[in-house]
């Protein structure tokens, strides 16, 4: 005779699973402002891309803009990373999102369109080729620039 037992496990309220990821956010962001990723210890390795090819990958300089965005400097943070600079509040507008639909307060999701998913894609991949030109007006994308 085979006996399964089943635990009853009681669901976490519908706002954990934002809040953790709102909390852990915040979290990374405060050990950049706190660490100065410019010496490069174990915070930021380096960028294996980089490291290969000499080329920057479109995160590269991603963690010395947020470094710059803590400390207050949005000139240095473009200069590193335009692309975090701005895809970190828009990030921050789809966490909040989702915590307004768990928290109830919006009937449905907001879903990205096939066409949205490919717009953002075909950006990161312009991003990526145009950073990596060595010629003006692109050279200031570069994550060395400034």
């Amino acid at each position: 005779m085979l006996v399964t037992l089943h635990r009853t496990r009681a669901a976490l309220p519908a706002w954990v699973a934002p809040v953790v990821v709102g909390a852990g956010a915040l979290a990374v962001a405060g050990t950049v402002g706190l660490m100065d990723p410019e010496l490069r210890g174990h915070l930021s390795p380096g960028c294996p891309f980089r490291t290969v090819t000499g080329l920057d990958c479109p995160g590269c300089g991603g963690t010395r803009a947020l470094y710059a965005l803590t400390q207050g400097d949005l000139s240095l943070a473009l200069q590193h990373n335009v692309l975090t600079v701005v895809a970190l509040p828009l990030l921050a507008l789809a966490w909040l999102g989702w915590l307004r639909f768990r928290l109830g307060r919006r009937p449905t999701p907001v879903a990205l369109s096939p066409a949205a998913g490919y717009a953002i894609a075909a950006t990161f991949v312009a991003f990526w080729v145009l950073r990596n030109l060595p010629w003006m007006p692109f050279a200031w994308l570069g994550s060395t620039a400034g």
